[in-house]
């Protein structure tokens, strides 16, 4: 590059563009090193949800599916574990035939068993004291002393509520399930960040909750109410008794929070630090700490 001034002639090298590049080369693969690893974990998390909100769809519908069942087939829980299980078939599989249909349906059965609970909240043994002693119905059904709330002409039956339950003949038609099924994570890393959260948060107040936790499971809970379409037979009932809180609704409040302390993670998977192998003796091996001379 040549400029003059002043009648003299003054020479400057130019740098070349080459030059200033090489001076810049490797700094996007330090930002990878720092940022990749981030937004890694982050694309993994908003994967792992993403399969969850799926499954809870499925879910709900699932218990949808088994109060149906329950609401025309007399409150039967067996009836309602049937339909729920049968409604799960696409999220263990699903299939084109029927031996896929078969095998789908083996995994959800199986997993069902293992990792989830269907709680029949109502009608409750309350209910069928105060609006179970049917002795028609339950010559009809044939029940073997079981009794039978009835359903038919609920419109023009009065609105007396019974002493046991605290609930009038309407209200004890109505089917209640609440179902916690244990979703099983897939993605990896991520997994084990839920899972050290979910068991920080646990107050271990149920045995199969801590069990779903500790299998990399989420428990997955759908409550779901329905009018009854069949008279309810007794059978297995929770037991409910009076109008809760004496029919003055309060605010439950917030859930009990876990006691246990927050993992001590180490690394993006949150995995503790292995203990040492041989406490309270001389370090031997090759990952010996090294202590700083003083």
């Amino acid at each position: 590059m040549l400029h003059s001034s002043l009648g003299s002639a003054e020479v400057v090298q130019a740098v070349p563009v080459t030059a200033r590049a090489s001076a810049q080369r490797g700094s996007a693969m330090i930002e990878f090193v720092i940022v990749g690893p981030i937004l890694t974990l982050i694309g993994l998390a908003v994967l792992q949800y993403s399969m969850l909100f799926f499954a809870k769809n499925q879910l709900n519908h699932a218990a949808f599916m088994a109060a149906r069942a329950g609401s025309l087939g007399n409150a039967s829980i067996t009836k309602v574990k049937t339909a729920y299980i049968k409604a799960l078939v696409p999220v263990y599989g699903g299939g084109t035939n029927a031996a896929e249909l078969a095998e789908s349906l083996g995994k959800a059965t199986a997993d069902v068993a293992a990792f989830s609970k269907v709680e029949l909240i109502n009608p409750t043994k309350e209910s069928f004291m105060d609006w179970g002693n049917n002795p028609a119905l339950m010559a009809k059904y044939q029940t073997n002393g079981k009794r039978v709330i009835p359903n038919s002409g609920l419109a023009f039956k009065d609105h007396n509520v019974g002493g046991n339950s605290g609930q009038t003949v309407q209200d004890a038609n109505l089917i209640k399930l609440r179902i916690m099924h244990g979703y099983e994570m897939k993605i990896p890393i991520v997994k084990t960040v839920f899972k050290a959260w979910l068991k920080a948060r646990d107050p271990h107040t149920d045995a199969l909750y801590t069990a779903m936790v500790a299998q990399d499971r989420i428990p997955v809970v759908s409550n779901v109410t329905l009018h009854m379409q069949s008279d309810a037979i007794e059978g297995d009932p929770i037991s409910a008794p009076g109008a809760g809180n004496g029919g003055t609704p309060t605010n439950p409040g917030d859930p009990p929070e876990g006691t246990d302390p927050p993992p001590n993670c180490s690394g993006i998977g949150c995995n503790p630090p292995p203990e040492p192998v041989d406490p309270g003796t001389p370090c031997t091996g090759a990952d010996c700490p090294v202590c700083p001379a003083g």
